[in-house]
């Protein structure tokens, strides 16, 4: 279909105004707004591309879902409310998930999940995984405190010990930590 033709059918279908409207196409590369949530496709039959498809139901509503499509993914968008608001319906594949619900907040792509609720946060990835406030992490905590274990002394009737004699278990501790959790 040519620019014109294409064109012509957009003037129609503004004319007709039907209450809603389903249209299928490919998510352009690289069109993501993370600004506004918004993405641009390409109609299926490649006649038109729509900009400013949003990603989530409600305009500036800080609640919902946002299904962020990965580039090129096969999107279903609708349109309820006339002509020009379009909105994501349903996508092949996802980039990314972020859900919000007060000052809760849920964010999954293909490397990690993160959850927020308010100051704390609680994050997930292949290998690590990291429990926080703003002024302290459980990595934090427990470094501290393996820390303190080996440097550990105590006074005895002959005077002061000698840190623990198996400051090594605690070192190794140290270690496989830092492999769990991050700061």
């Amino acid at each position: 279909m040519t620019k014109n033709g294409a064109k012509i059918k957009e003037g129609i279908q503004n004319l007709c105004y039907r209450p809603y409207e389903l249209i299928s196409g490919k998510v352009i590369n690289e069109s993501l707004d993370t600004d506004t949530y918004t993405i641009s496709v390409m109609q299926s039959d490649g006649s038109l591309i729509i900009e400013g498809v949003l990603l989530s139901a409600a305009i500036n509503e800080p609640n919902g879902l946002i299904a962020v499509p990965k580039d090129d993914s096969n999107v279903v968008i609708g349109c309820v409310d006339g002509p020009g608001e379009w909105v994501v319906l349903k996508t092949s594949q996802l980039a990314k998930l972020i859900y919000t619900c007060g000052n809760v907040s849920y964010e999954m792509d293909d490397t990690k999940i993160s959850m927020k609720s308010g100051n704390s946060t609680f994050n997930i990835s292949e290998n690590l995984f990291q429990l926080s406030t703003v002024s302290e992490s459980l990595f934090g905590i427990l470094n501290d405190l393996i820390t303190a274990i080996t440097l550990l002394t105590v006074t005895t009737s002959s005077g002061v010990s000698s840190v623990p004699v198996n400051v090594s278990v605690f070192n190794t501790l140290l270690t496989r930590l830092s492999n769990l959790l991050s700061a």
